[in-house]
């Protein structure tokens, strides 16, 4: 068996350090398959190492695999399995990796503690309400008042809700003021799309553009939007600046960009956009896959089937 996953060290030992029945091994196979397919869709190639899952040249550091990750993977089972197989599959990548980190082969299970989403009964709303907004949007310009870079992230995710890598890989050339969208043609490998900008936001970009911190920056190059000390956003650095805002915003609950995500698409939905509208920005395949990131998601059991 090869390929990416089946060919790693996690998987040899998973096999010889499970103690699950045969048929159940080989059910769980299956289903792990769909994992190293999606591997492969976001073009991760070489050695499997969950714990250096992501390496940035700029920075030369490693990163562990991470929700991230996850979230991409649970919103390509939505797109592309039933609910059945999806939930039956989220069950053996969350064992799988419980296993690794019971025997140290692994530091961090980022699934150990999320419930699975296949489940209605488990569904929980991710996105922020509008009051946690505002107090992250007011965290954001107390932290980074002259800038405004914070700010412009917060604002550019609630309104566009792109995924952690497209947020970091944004470069100057993707924003069309002429026709007001973002480009998106970075990140996982999807179809070039477009996301809608709000005048708010469109107003807010042009001045961050033209502020000298980021004229140094660029030197007049079309370079990524998003910069820490001189190199490139990366989510890591997308993960701990969320981390830092909802604390001092004074919010309990974990805020990932994943929820801002949802968030986007609640803010829509609450100012009466139809779900087309809300699925094109959101970019999803499935109308489906779009209506999970809604209030009415359990009302529609049937619909999503």
């Amino acid at each position: 068996m090869d390929g990416i996953l089946f060919s790693s060290f996690y998987f040899q030992k998973w096999k010889e350090l499970n103690r699950l029945k045969p048929n159940t091994v080989q059910s769980y196979i299956s289903r792990l398959k769909f994992f190293e397919d999606y591997l492969g869709l976001v073009g991760w190639e070489g050695e499997l190492d969950f714990d250096k899952f992501y390496y940035s040249k700029i920075h030369d550091k490693y990163a562990p695999i991470d929700l991230d990750f996850m979230d991409g993977y649970i919103e390509y089972l939505r797109d592309n399995k039933t609910r059945s197989i999806a939930k039956c599959s989220f069950i053996a990548l969350k064992s799988f990796m419980d296993l690794l980190v019971d025997y140290d082969l692994i530091e961090f299970n980022p699934l150990r503690h999320y419930k699975n989403p296949f489940y209605y009964e488990s569904f929980r709303n991710r996105a922020l309400s509008e009051e946690e907004c505002l107090n992250l949007l007011k965290a954001a310009y107390e932290l980074d008042p002259f800038f405004q870079q914070y700010y412009l992230i917060l604002l550019l995710q609630t309104t566009c809700g792109l995924r952690a890598t497209e947020l970091c890989r944004l470069t100057v050339s993707q924003i069309d003021f002429e026709h007001n969208v973002i480009v998106i043609d970075n990140g996982r490998k999807t179809k070039i799309g477009t996301v809608r900008m709000t005048d708010a936001l469109q107003k807010k970009l042009r001045e961050y553009m033209n502020h000298p911190f980021f004229i140094a920056w660029t030197k007049g190059k079309d370079k990524e939007l998003f910069f820490w000390k001189n190199k490139p956003f990366t989510p890591t650095d997308l993960n701990k600046l969320l981390n830092n805002l909802r604390m001092k915003a004074k919010i309990t609950r974990k805020v990932t960009n994943h929820d801002l995500r949802a968030t986007m698409a609640y803010l829509l939905y609450k100012e009466g956009n139809d779900y087309k509208s809300i699925q094109k920005q959101l970019r999803h395949k499935k109308l489906k896959t779009t209506l999970g990131y809604l209030p009415i998601h359990v009302e529609l059991n049937g619909y999503l089937d």
